[in-house]
């Protein structure tokens, strides 16, 4: 598939916006839309209640993020947003006092939040300075201490741009006998991820950014070695879960009251009815991933960073976001004079970005051009 086929997919493109805000929210394909109209109306008409025939459509989703992630589907589980799954293992786990858990101060408040409200369990939450705009394997292990039991990283900071070394950080946590969790929704799909490579313990992703699909709709990830402390109390107590519902236990259409008896793998964190709308969006989005080539997206994607940064720097722009590939991906963060201003003319040019802590933000997706970044660099200037 090429670019302009690509394009075609997506309305917005055909009235001359510039749309490169999709760290916020992504704009919907036209696949998208087709495949939640036909879910629609099928459950309008003749198929008015979904569960025997909509399930195929959750476990084919889950083998695609399985795959994009080198995972195996029993490991992922569909949440409602990033928040909420990282609140799965924020609350799942059995904390005593005196835990250490490792933050940074890059963070988006879905990263934070969640485990903020542990000290009240008497956790200790330990939020470092990052330098240099980066987080990095040597920062954390600088912070660490016979305490730390978790450390949550996200793969690209929201604000800056900067892309950590997951692999590094990974094994470091790994080594050390201290559980990793990343919030992956500023990276997948535009960013390789390999939960086995990278030592990834837990992974929470929402679907309405850079998965290009709808709000109300995420995902996580489990691994084997965190399974077991998100569902067994201590000696003796057996098992336990900190929100359980009647999808979290096998057979649920069975109706009996079997608390004890939690679906294999990750599924039994599936407190309830899905978000079925929100599943069949992403189900289409990932299929026009893979169609497109997951390699080909995140080159594409890094190619347009790369041109971006490369003309802002020519031009004496104050760039935030690493330069090198190895440590960005998809956003640009810089500061400009005027920046509300800027942002505010760059609107009613129809070139769509952000406005984040005062400084601009560029996110572009594989379907954009290198057109729309000249046009966003000439829009900066005028």
């Amino acid at each position: 598939m090429t670019i302009d086929q690509a394009r075609r997919e997506f309305p917005h493109t055909w009235s001359g916006m510039v749309y490169l805000n999709h760290a916020a929210v992504a704009p919907l394909s036209f696949r998208v839309r087709d495949a939640v109209d036909r879910y629609q109306t099928r459950r309008a008409l003749k198929g008015i209640e979904p569960y025997p025939w909509i399930m195929k459509t959750v476990q084919e989703t889950r083998d695609m993020l399985a795959k994009m992630m080198n995972a195996r589907a029993d490991q992922i589980a569909f949440v409602l947003n990033t928040s909420d799954g990282l609140n799965i293992l924020a609350q799942g786990i059995d904390w005593q006092p005196g835990d250490h858990i490792l933050l940074n101060d890059l963070e988006f408040p879905a990263n934070v939040y969640p485990f903020l409200n542990l000290r009240r369990k008497g956790v200790e939450v330990d939020i470092i300075s990052a330098k240099d705009q980066r987080v990095t394997r040597d920062q954390i292990a600088g912070h660490l201490t016979e305490k730390t039991k978790l450390v949550s990283l996200s793969h690209v900071q929201f604000a800056t741009g900067a892309k950590a070394d997951l692999t590094a950080i990974g094994k470091l946590c790994r080594e050390r006998n201290i559980l990793f969790a990343v919030d992956a929704i500023q990276s997948l799909p535009h960013t390789s991820i390999d939960v086995e490579r990278d030592c990834i313990d837990f992974l929470s992703c929402g679907s309405h950014k850079w998965m290009m699909s709808a709000e109300g709709a995420a995902f996580i990830y489990v691994g084997d070695r965190i399974l077991p402390p998100l569902t067994k109390g201590r000696a003796g107590e057996g098992f336990h879960q900190a929100s359980l519902g009647w999808t979290s236990v096998e057979n649920p259409f069975d109706f009996t009251f079997r608390p004890d008896e939690l679906r294999a793998g990750a599924a039994r964190f599936e407190n309830g009815t899905m978000n079925f709308t929100g599943i069949t969006a992403l189900n289409a989005s990932l299929k026009f991933f893979y169609e497109f080539g997951l390699r080909e997206l995140q080159r594409a994607v890094l190619d347009l960073t790369n041109y971006l940064i490369d003309r802002l720097d020519r031009r004496g722009v104050e760039i935030i976001t690493p330069k090198d590939e190895r440590e960005h991906a998809g956003i640009v963060s810089f500061n400009f004079p005027e920046a509300e201003k800027v942002f505010e003319r760059l609107q009613k040019q129809n070139i769509i970005i952000s406005l984040r802590q005062g400084r601009l933000r560029a996110a572009p997706h594989f379907y954009n051009t290198e057109d729309e970044m000249r046009k966003l660099v000439v829009g900066l200037f005028v």
